[in-house]
């Protein structure tokens, strides 16, 4: 992806955050990073695979750090979290801790999963 699409693509998420507070921002932002750097490589059938590597949130976050690492990304712990939030909530489905998604409400209160419209490109 070239620079100018990463820096369109950024600023169009900073745009859609504002624009739509039900959605979570870190989570947008989590899209954005992932979009920028991962889907090259990893369409929907890495993440919809019935044998998947991740069993809960933690190991989700686990391969995001994983991987950031073997690219050499150099992303913060935040932004880890901000791709996991995304995986967890546009793939996953798992229930999300509050220390990773206290921002982003609960779709399911005895659940703890991340309160995310199903919105897709």
């Amino acid at each position: 992806m070239r620079p100018a699409s990463i820096v369109a693509l950024l600023f169009a998420t900073a745009a859609l955050a504002a624009a739509a507070p039900a959605l979570s921002a870190d989570a947008l932002r989590g899209r954005a990073l992932y979009d920028a750097r991962c889907s090259d490589c990893h369409d929907t059938s890495v993440h919809g695979r019935n044998k998947r590597a991740a069993a809960n949130f933690e190991e989700l976050r686990g391969w995001v750090v994983q991987w950031a690492a073997n690219l050499g990304l150099k992303w913060t712990d935040t932004e880890v979290t901000d791709v996991a939030v995304h995986l967890n909530a546009r793939y996953y489905r798992f229930a999300c801790p509050p220390v990773h998604c206290k921002a982003t409400g609960s779709r399911d209160a005895g659940a703890g999963r991340l309160a995310l419209d199903d919105r897709r490109p």
